[in-house]
Protein backbone atom coordinates (compact mmCIF):
# COMPACT_ATOMS: atom_id res chain seq x y z
CA UNK A 1 0.00 0.00 0.00
CA UNK A 2 1.33 3.44 -0.85
CA UNK A 3 2.05 5.82 2.04
CA UNK A 4 -1.16 7.47 3.17
CA UNK A 5 -3.36 4.83 1.56
CA UNK A 6 -4.56 3.52 4.91
CA UNK A 7 -5.38 7.08 5.96
CA UNK A 8 -7.80 7.20 3.04
CA UNK A 9 -9.72 4.41 4.75
CA UNK A 10 -9.67 5.99 8.19
CA UNK A 11 -11.63 9.23 8.13
CA UNK A 12 -13.28 10.53 11.27
CA UNK A 13 -16.65 9.25 10.09
CA UNK A 14 -17.24 6.05 8.17
CA UNK A 15 -18.77 6.38 4.74
CA UNK A 16 -22.48 5.66 4.32
CA UNK A 17 -21.84 3.91 1.00
CA UNK A 18 -21.52 0.13 1.53
CA UNK A 19 -18.25 -0.55 -0.30
CA UNK A 20 -16.21 2.37 1.15
CA UNK A 21 -17.62 1.49 4.59
CA UNK A 22 -16.52 -2.11 4.12
CA UNK A 23 -12.99 -1.06 3.17
CA UNK A 24 -12.74 1.47 5.98
CA UNK A 25 -13.84 -0.97 8.66
CA UNK A 26 -11.57 -3.71 7.37
CA UNK A 27 -8.59 -1.34 7.36
CA UNK A 28 -9.32 -0.50 11.00
CA UNK A 29 -9.60 -4.13 12.09
CA UNK A 30 -6.90 -5.89 10.06
CA UNK A 31 -3.18 -5.69 10.71
CA UNK A 32 -2.43 -6.45 7.07
CA UNK A 33 -2.64 -3.95 4.22
CA UNK A 34 -5.99 -3.21 2.58
CA UNK A 35 -6.31 -1.75 -0.89
CA UNK A 36 -9.33 -0.76 -2.95
CA UNK A 37 -8.86 -1.97 -6.52
CA UNK A 38 -12.30 -1.06 -7.84
CA UNK A 39 -11.73 0.04 -11.45
CA UNK A 40 -14.39 2.79 -11.47
CA UNK A 41 -16.85 4.44 -9.15
CA UNK A 42 -19.99 2.67 -10.41
CA UNK A 43 -18.42 -0.80 -10.57
CA UNK A 44 -18.87 -3.52 -7.91
CA UNK A 45 -16.16 -3.30 -5.26
CA UNK A 46 -12.83 -5.02 -5.76
CA UNK A 47 -10.47 -5.17 -2.80
CA UNK A 48 -7.32 -6.92 -1.64
CA UNK A 49 -6.09 -7.82 1.83
CA UNK A 50 -2.47 -8.83 2.39
CA UNK A 51 -3.00 -11.15 5.34
CA UNK A 52 -0.59 -10.49 8.20
CA UNK A 53 -2.16 -12.91 10.70
CA UNK A 54 -5.02 -15.39 10.78
CA UNK A 55 -7.17 -12.96 12.74
CA UNK A 56 -7.17 -10.71 9.68
CA UNK A 57 -9.13 -13.38 7.80
CA UNK A 58 -11.53 -13.77 10.72
CA UNK A 59 -12.34 -10.04 10.61
CA UNK A 60 -12.54 -10.06 6.82
CA UNK A 61 -14.95 -12.99 6.81
CA UNK A 62 -17.19 -11.32 9.39
CA UNK A 63 -17.39 -8.14 7.30
CA UNK A 64 -17.95 -10.16 4.12
CA UNK A 65 -20.96 -11.82 5.76
CA UNK A 66 -22.29 -8.44 6.90
CA UNK A 67 -21.83 -6.65 3.56
CA UNK A 68 -22.48 -9.53 1.16
CA UNK A 69 -18.92 -9.45 -0.20
CA UNK A 70 -17.26 -12.60 -1.52
CA UNK A 71 -14.09 -13.79 0.23
CA UNK A 72 -11.68 -14.94 -2.48
CA UNK A 73 -8.56 -16.96 -1.68
CA UNK A 74 -5.67 -18.19 -3.81
CA UNK A 75 -6.85 -21.16 -5.82
CA UNK A 76 -10.19 -19.62 -6.79
CA UNK A 77 -11.11 -19.65 -10.48
CA UNK A 78 -11.82 -16.35 -12.18
CA UNK A 79 -14.90 -17.90 -13.83
CA UNK A 80 -16.40 -18.48 -10.38
CA UNK A 81 -16.35 -14.76 -9.51
CA UNK A 82 -19.63 -13.04 -10.46
CA UNK A 83 -19.10 -9.71 -12.18
CA UNK A 84 -22.06 -8.10 -10.37
CA UNK A 85 -20.89 -8.80 -6.83
CA UNK A 86 -18.13 -7.22 -4.75
CA UNK A 87 -15.23 -9.36 -3.68
CA UNK A 88 -12.14 -9.25 -1.48
CA UNK A 89 -9.02 -11.13 -2.56
CA UNK A 90 -6.81 -12.60 0.14
CA UNK A 91 -3.07 -12.42 -0.42
CA UNK A 92 -1.47 -15.05 1.84
CA UNK A 93 2.11 -14.50 0.68
CA UNK A 94 3.14 -13.39 4.18
CA UNK A 95 1.77 -16.59 5.73
CA UNK A 96 4.53 -18.72 4.24
CA UNK A 97 6.24 -20.42 7.16
CA UNK A 98 7.19 -24.06 7.52
CA UNK A 99 6.09 -24.44 11.12
CA UNK A 100 7.30 -27.92 11.97
CA UNK A 101 8.85 -31.00 10.36
CA UNK A 102 8.76 -34.45 11.91
CA UNK A 103 11.39 -36.20 9.84
CA UNK A 104 10.89 -39.51 11.61
CA UNK A 105 7.13 -39.59 10.91
CA UNK A 106 7.36 -37.93 7.51
CA UNK A 107 4.91 -35.14 8.31
CA UNK A 108 5.32 -31.39 7.93
CA UNK A 109 3.12 -28.41 8.84
CA UNK A 110 3.14 -25.44 6.47
CA UNK A 111 1.21 -22.21 6.22
CA UNK A 112 -0.96 -21.75 3.15
CA UNK A 113 1.42 -19.31 1.46
CA UNK A 114 4.47 -21.57 1.68
CA UNK A 115 5.69 -22.14 -1.87
CA UNK A 116 6.13 -25.55 -3.45
CA UNK A 117 9.78 -24.68 -4.05
CA UNK A 118 10.41 -23.72 -0.41
CA UNK A 119 8.85 -26.99 0.72
CA UNK A 120 10.98 -29.06 -1.63
CA UNK A 121 14.10 -27.13 -0.54
CA UNK A 122 13.34 -27.95 3.09
CA UNK A 123 13.07 -31.64 2.21
CA UNK A 124 16.39 -31.73 0.36
CA UNK A 125 18.78 -34.15 1.99
CA UNK A 126 15.98 -36.06 3.75
CA UNK A 127 14.26 -39.29 2.63
CA UNK A 128 11.02 -37.42 1.98
CA UNK A 129 9.52 -35.84 -1.12
CA UNK A 130 6.52 -33.75 -2.16
CA UNK A 131 4.59 -33.49 -5.42
CA UNK A 132 5.88 -31.86 -8.58
CA UNK A 133 4.65 -28.36 -9.35
CA UNK A 134 5.70 -24.80 -10.05
CA UNK A 135 8.22 -23.58 -7.46
CA UNK A 136 6.43 -20.27 -6.87
CA UNK A 137 2.93 -21.69 -6.45
CA UNK A 138 1.75 -21.70 -2.82
CA UNK A 139 1.08 -25.14 -1.39
CA UNK A 140 -2.39 -24.04 -0.32
CA UNK A 141 -3.32 -22.85 -3.80
CA UNK A 142 -1.95 -26.08 -5.31
CA UNK A 143 -4.08 -28.24 -3.02
CA UNK A 144 -7.20 -26.19 -3.69
CA UNK A 145 -6.59 -26.24 -7.45
CA UNK A 146 -5.38 -29.75 -8.16
CA UNK A 147 -7.94 -32.41 -9.10
CA UNK A 148 -7.87 -35.95 -10.37
CA UNK A 149 -7.21 -38.02 -7.28
CA UNK A 150 -8.74 -41.41 -7.97
CA UNK A 151 -12.13 -42.20 -6.38
CA UNK A 152 -11.66 -43.05 -2.72
CA UNK A 153 -7.95 -42.20 -2.90
CA UNK A 154 -7.80 -38.61 -1.67
CA UNK A 155 -5.05 -39.62 0.74
CA UNK A 156 -2.72 -39.82 -2.30
CA UNK A 157 -2.72 -36.02 -2.22
CA UNK A 158 -0.61 -36.05 0.95
CA UNK A 159 -3.04 -33.73 2.74
CA UNK A 160 -3.44 -35.02 6.30
CA UNK A 161 -5.12 -32.14 8.16
CA UNK A 162 -5.99 -28.48 7.68
CA UNK A 163 -6.66 -25.51 9.93
CA UNK A 164 -9.69 -23.79 8.43
CA UNK A 165 -12.02 -20.86 8.95
CA UNK A 166 -15.57 -21.98 8.25
CA UNK A 167 -18.14 -19.72 6.64
CA UNK A 168 -19.77 -18.94 10.00
CA UNK A 169 -16.46 -17.71 11.46
CA UNK A 170 -15.44 -20.80 13.44
CA UNK A 171 -11.77 -21.80 13.38
CA UNK A 172 -11.42 -25.57 13.20
CA UNK A 173 -8.93 -28.32 12.44
CA UNK A 174 -10.19 -30.89 9.99
CA UNK A 175 -8.32 -34.16 9.83
CA UNK A 176 -8.59 -37.94 9.91
CA UNK A 177 -11.28 -39.69 11.95
CA UNK A 178 -10.93 -42.97 13.83
CA UNK A 179 -7.68 -44.30 15.21
CA UNK A 180 -5.65 -41.67 13.33
CA UNK A 181 -7.58 -38.77 14.82
CA UNK A 182 -5.33 -36.51 16.87
CA UNK A 183 -7.70 -33.70 17.80
CA UNK A 184 -11.47 -33.57 18.38
CA UNK A 185 -13.62 -30.97 16.70
CA UNK A 186 -13.78 -27.86 18.85
CA UNK A 187 -16.88 -26.03 17.61
CA UNK A 188 -20.55 -26.95 17.55
CA UNK A 189 -20.84 -25.73 13.97
CA UNK A 190 -17.99 -28.01 12.82
CA UNK A 191 -19.52 -31.00 14.58
CA UNK A 192 -22.84 -30.31 12.88
CA UNK A 193 -21.10 -29.76 9.53
CA UNK A 194 -19.25 -33.08 9.68
CA UNK A 195 -22.37 -34.93 10.82
CA UNK A 196 -24.33 -33.52 7.86
CA UNK A 197 -21.52 -34.42 5.46
CA UNK A 198 -21.44 -38.00 6.70
CA UNK A 199 -25.18 -38.14 6.08
CA UNK A 200 -24.65 -36.91 2.51
CA UNK A 201 -22.02 -39.60 2.02
CA UNK A 202 -24.70 -42.28 2.48
CA UNK A 203 -26.43 -41.15 -0.73
CA UNK A 204 -26.65 -44.08 -3.14
CA UNK A 205 -25.06 -41.97 -5.88
CA UNK A 206 -21.80 -41.82 -3.93
CA UNK A 207 -21.37 -45.60 -4.00
CA UNK A 208 -21.90 -45.58 -7.76
CA UNK A 209 -19.43 -42.72 -8.25
CA UNK A 210 -16.76 -44.63 -6.31
CA UNK A 211 -16.84 -47.33 -8.97
CA UNK A 212 -16.02 -44.90 -11.79
CA UNK A 213 -12.46 -44.61 -13.14
CA UNK A 214 -12.52 -40.82 -12.60
CA UNK A 215 -14.19 -38.93 -9.75
CA UNK A 216 -17.04 -37.09 -11.53
CA UNK A 217 -17.94 -34.43 -8.96
CA UNK A 218 -16.27 -31.15 -8.09
CA UNK A 219 -16.29 -31.82 -4.35
CA UNK A 220 -14.66 -34.86 -2.76
CA UNK A 221 -17.46 -36.44 -0.79
CA UNK A 222 -15.47 -39.66 -1.15
CA UNK A 223 -13.30 -38.13 1.59
CA UNK A 224 -15.75 -39.76 4.01
CA UNK A 225 -15.98 -43.14 2.25
CA UNK A 226 -12.35 -43.78 1.29
CA UNK A 227 -10.87 -47.00 0.02
CA UNK A 228 -8.59 -48.78 2.46
CA UNK A 229 -4.86 -48.19 2.15
CA UNK A 230 -2.68 -51.24 1.67
CA UNK A 231 -2.57 -53.14 4.94
CA UNK A 232 -4.80 -50.66 6.74
CA UNK A 233 -8.33 -49.55 7.45
CA UNK A 234 -10.15 -46.82 5.49
CA UNK A 235 -9.92 -43.54 7.39
CA UNK A 236 -12.46 -40.78 6.62
CA UNK A 237 -10.89 -37.33 6.47
CA UNK A 238 -13.03 -34.17 6.08
CA UNK A 239 -9.91 -32.15 5.23
CA UNK A 240 -9.99 -33.83 1.82
CA UNK A 241 -13.07 -31.79 0.89
CA UNK A 242 -10.61 -28.94 0.32
CA UNK A 243 -8.89 -30.79 -2.54
CA UNK A 244 -9.82 -29.15 -5.83
CA UNK A 245 -12.44 -27.01 -4.06
CA UNK A 246 -10.99 -23.81 -5.53
CA UNK A 247 -11.57 -21.86 -2.32
CA UNK A 248 -15.35 -22.28 -2.40
CA UNK A 249 -15.93 -24.13 0.90
CA UNK A 250 -13.68 -22.67 3.61
CA UNK A 251 -10.50 -20.68 4.12
CA UNK A 252 -7.50 -22.88 4.86
CA UNK A 253 -4.60 -21.26 6.71
CA UNK A 254 -2.23 -24.15 7.38
CA UNK A 255 -1.83 -27.76 6.36
CA UNK A 256 -0.31 -30.88 7.85
CA UNK A 257 1.13 -32.91 5.00
CA UNK A 258 2.08 -36.57 4.93
CA UNK A 259 5.16 -36.79 2.75
CA UNK A 260 6.11 -39.45 0.24
CA UNK A 261 9.17 -41.64 0.64
CA UNK A 262 11.77 -40.82 -1.99
CA UNK A 263 11.54 -44.39 -3.28
CA UNK A 264 7.78 -44.28 -3.86
CA UNK A 265 6.27 -43.56 -7.24
CA UNK A 266 4.07 -40.45 -7.27
CA UNK A 267 0.34 -41.06 -7.77
CA UNK A 268 -0.95 -40.70 -11.30
CA UNK A 269 -3.75 -38.18 -11.51
CA UNK A 270 -6.63 -39.13 -13.76
CA UNK A 271 -7.49 -35.48 -14.53
CA UNK A 272 -5.49 -32.40 -13.54
CA UNK A 273 -7.84 -29.54 -14.22
CA UNK A 274 -11.55 -28.97 -13.78
CA UNK A 275 -13.80 -29.65 -16.73
CA UNK A 276 -17.04 -27.68 -16.61
CA UNK A 277 -20.19 -29.72 -17.01
CA UNK A 278 -22.37 -27.73 -19.39
CA UNK A 279 -24.81 -30.30 -20.78
CA UNK A 280 -27.77 -28.48 -19.25
CA UNK A 281 -28.90 -31.62 -17.42
CA UNK A 282 -28.35 -32.11 -13.70
CA UNK A 283 -26.31 -35.19 -12.90
CA UNK A 284 -25.99 -36.94 -9.52
CA UNK A 285 -22.58 -35.28 -9.23
CA UNK A 286 -24.16 -31.84 -9.78
CA UNK A 287 -26.78 -32.54 -7.13
CA UNK A 288 -24.23 -33.67 -4.57
CA UNK A 289 -21.94 -30.72 -5.34
CA UNK A 290 -24.83 -28.33 -4.64
CA UNK A 291 -25.59 -30.10 -1.35
CA UNK A 292 -21.97 -30.04 -0.22
CA UNK A 293 -21.67 -26.34 -1.05
CA UNK A 294 -24.87 -25.52 0.84
CA UNK A 295 -23.70 -27.55 3.84
CA UNK A 296 -20.35 -25.73 4.06
CA UNK A 297 -21.41 -22.25 2.95
CA UNK A 298 -25.13 -21.60 3.28
CA UNK A 299 -24.49 -17.83 3.45
CA UNK A 300 -22.44 -17.71 0.22
CA UNK A 301 -19.37 -16.14 1.83
CA UNK A 302 -17.08 -17.89 -0.68
CA UNK A 303 -17.36 -18.05 -4.48
CA UNK A 304 -19.37 -20.88 -5.97
CA UNK A 305 -18.39 -23.24 -8.77
CA UNK A 306 -21.60 -25.27 -8.49
CA UNK A 307 -23.27 -25.78 -11.85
Amino acid sequence: MKPGRRAFFLPRMLSDAPWPAFCQRLARMARGQVSDETPQADAPGRGRLIVAREEDVYHAAALCREFGVLLVQPGAREAALPADRGWLRLDTSQLAAIESFDERAGTIVVQAGCSMGALRERLAGTPWRWHAGADLEPVGAWLLRTRGWLPGRCRDSGLDAAQVLLADGAFEQLGPFGVESTQPLRSTSASRLVSDLFQLATDSAVAAMLELPVWPAGYRIDALVPRAAAGGEPVPNPAHFLLGSEGTLAWAGRFRLRLRDAGESPPVLSVQEREDRASGRETPADRLDAMVKATFDAGSVFPSSVV
